[in-house]
């Protein structure tokens, strides 16, 4: 029998599935990491080692390769074998859809220390890219965690995959018509009431930092081996909660664009934009993701979400009282303070020991939100709601376009107390969670566009609202609407279809 994740193995599981429904359209392959042995005689270190690491991103690299050399095989199978009318080959003719789900670390007995469970250090391929062969036959290509219904929290054990990943991959596909990644692994800091809590699941600042500067490097390597045929991706780089109210919003947050003056993220999701028909994005952005001159020839449908925090730690919105803490940006990243160890350390022990004493003391709430902006802050979102304005310009084949936020009301108890009484809460109820943002549809023959606010009493700077009106053709206007805010106890999304 061949061994479980070679290329041997995959191929005869392709072959068993094409042949039981009589053509492939979709593969589900599940890529393990390896088990970690935690025993009493030698215990696993309480931080993953260096050696470690490298060891499993072996392992994830062999794995996709000898995927992609499994599915390559099948290519070259069905062109002498198992043809019909409806099937070439062993592929069904609208193509394969490879489904990649990565699973989560797994070990033989979990450790007594938490370090291990929540990791920042993100798999990537190893070998040089032209060793990974292309693949005619893959129409849509999807990845994504797979689920895993017994943790609390949805990262624990998780194994993220580098930014350049979907970049890469798409490049070895000439005939990739869609990408879908419904997460990619970026995550705000969860508001955990204990400290230990808030220590184990850190998102360390600066592999955060430096994966979103290397996926810009990626673009600018890769963008013009981007397949021609490619019109429609996913990216949802960060994934809500399923109440979306588990931040803490009065927190200093890191500068994630220095030490560049523009958001690499941003800048690269323009580029990749330039390529695309269609356009699902969910990112922490920046306006640099509209840069002027925007050119997007192809683009129809363009959805886009960004979090009401800017990476650059700066926030568009602010409380109904002009809340903002940190108004000046986010905190300098140093390789001393915001990248994890690698050793044993004080800090590590004394977590450690504060843990175990938390965990026998009577529980209490789990999480202490602070969710509190609700109101746009003019000299951030201005610029944002301008500069998106100014980028439909250069959609000429435009259909729908949308920018919107998740905006959360449920402030901590003693922001919640500051507001008792008054008329200044902007909610008559302790939790509140609506969309926020603007939708643009062109007129169709001639007809009037239509421009659609939902933004609550707010109103956007009057250069915004020309620069909207400036998107009618000669002999036709824009329709204004403003939608009156709909409030949910949770947001609703696609998420959970996302991850099937």
């Amino acid at each position: 029998m061949a061994a479980i994740g070679t290329k041997e193995a995959i191929l005869n599981s392709l072959l068993e599935d094409a042949r039981h429904w009589r053509g492939l359209r979709e593969y589900v392959y599940d890529i393990n990491m390896p088990l970690l042995i935690n025993s009493d005689e030698s215990p696993l270190p309480c931080r993953e080692t260096p050696a470690e690491f490298e060891a499993i991103n072996s392992s994830f690299s062999s794995q996709i390769h000898a995927l992609f050399e499994a599915l390559h095989d099948l290519e070259s199978l069905s062109q002498t074998e198992g043809k019909t009318e409806d099937v070439d080959g062993y592929i069904r003719q609208d193509g394969l859809i490879p489904i990649i789900r990565i699973n989560n670390q797994s070990f033989d007995r979990y450790p007594n220390c938490l370090h291990r469970n929540f990791h920042s250090r993100r798999l990537s391929l190893l070998r040089d890219l032209a060793t990974l062969p292309q693949l005619w036959r893959v129409s849509e290509l999807r990845l994504f965690p797979a689920p895993d219904y017994a943790t609390n929290i949805d990262f624990e054990n998780a194994r993220s995959v580098s930014l350049r990943l979907p970049l890469e991959l798409a490049s070895r596909l000439p005939a990739l018509r869609r990408l879908d990644f419904p997460w990619l692994w970026e995550r705000m800091p969860v508001a955990f009431r204990l400290r230990t809590l808030r220590h184990f699941t850190r998102p360390w600042e600066g592999p955060w930092r430096d994966e979103r500067h290397e996926f810009g490097r990626a673009v600018q390597e890769l963008h013009e081996h981007m397949p021609t045929s490619l019109t429609a991706a996913r990216l949802w780089f960060w994934k809500p909660s399923a109440f979306y109210a588990d931040e803490d919003q009065s927190i200093e947050m890191p500068n994630l664009v220095r030490p560049d003056d523009a958001d690499p993220l941003s800048l690269g999701l323009r580029t990749v934009a330039s390529h695309l028909e269609q356009f699902d994005l969910r990112a922490f952005l920046t306006p640099d993701l509209f840069r002027a001159p925007v050119t997007w020839p192809r683009m129809k449908r363009l959805c886009v979400e960004f979090h009401p925090w800017c990476p650059d730690g700066t926030w568009y919105f602010v409380g109904p009282r002009d809340e903002n803490p940190h108004p000046d940006g986010g905190f300098e990243i140093t390789r001393e303070q915001h990248y994890p160890p690698v050793a044993p350390n004080d800090q590590d022990n004394n977590m450690d020991e504060e843990y175990t004493e938390d965990e026998e003391k009577e529980e209490e709430e789990e999480r202490r939100m602070d969710m509190f902006r609700t109101e746009p802050l003019q000299s951030k979102i201005n610029p944002l709601l301008l500069a998106f304005a100014d980028a439909l310009k250069g959609m000429p084949a435009l259909e729908e376009a949308e920018l919107f936020a998740y905006l959360a009301w449920q402030p901590s108890e003693e922001r919640k107390g500051a507001y008792k009484d008054s008329d200044e809460a902007p909610y008559d109820q302790d939790r509140a969670i609506y969309r926020w943002g603007v939708s643009y549809a062109p007129g169709k023959d001639g007809g009037n566009g239509l421009l659609t606010w939902q933004v609550g009493s707010w109103r956007p700077q009057e250069d915004v609202l020309q620069s909207f009106k400036a998107l009618g053709d000669e002999g036709s206007e824009v329709e204004i609407t403003w939608k009156p805010f709909e409030f949910t106890d949770k947001r609703e999304d696609e998420n959970r279809r996302a991850f099937r």
